[in-house]
């Protein structure tokens, strides 16, 4: 689509939050902001793990996950599916995805459909 104001080709763009289109002779240009549907998410999901109490990477995972120490993730994880968060989607699939990391299986209810 030509631009309005001069007839020249407009490009395309996308910049972090923001996309639109601009001309490349005079710079005119229409935007909109842009969030990706796992950011508009308002779900509070909940975060469960099963790992090894006496594997170092799982404790560490934990303790990361928690912001606890060390001591406190191992007592935590010799619980049974020890609820480590309950947050919204982005932050609940990073956490999820460095608990896989380490070989940690997860729980995530509701029904969790980000991967």
């Amino acid at each position: 689509m030509p631009c309005e104001q001069c007839g020249a080709k407009r490009v395309a763009f996308k910049a972090g939050r923001t996309q639109g289109v601009q001309c490349v002779q005079c710079g005119a240009s229409v935007v909109t902001s842009h969030f990706s549907t796992i950011e508009i998410d308002e779900t509070q999901y909940e975060l469960r793990c099963r790992g090894d109490y006496r594997d170092q990477a799982h404790v560490r995972a934990v303790a990361a996950a928690t912001g606890d120490n060390f001591l406190v993730a191992r007592n935590l994880l010799q619980q049974d599916r020890p609820l480590l968060m309950v947050g919204q989607a982005q932050e609940v699939l990073k956490v999820r995805n460095s608990l896989l990391a380490v070989g940690m299986a997860c729980e995530i209810c509701p029904e969790f459909r980000w991967e």
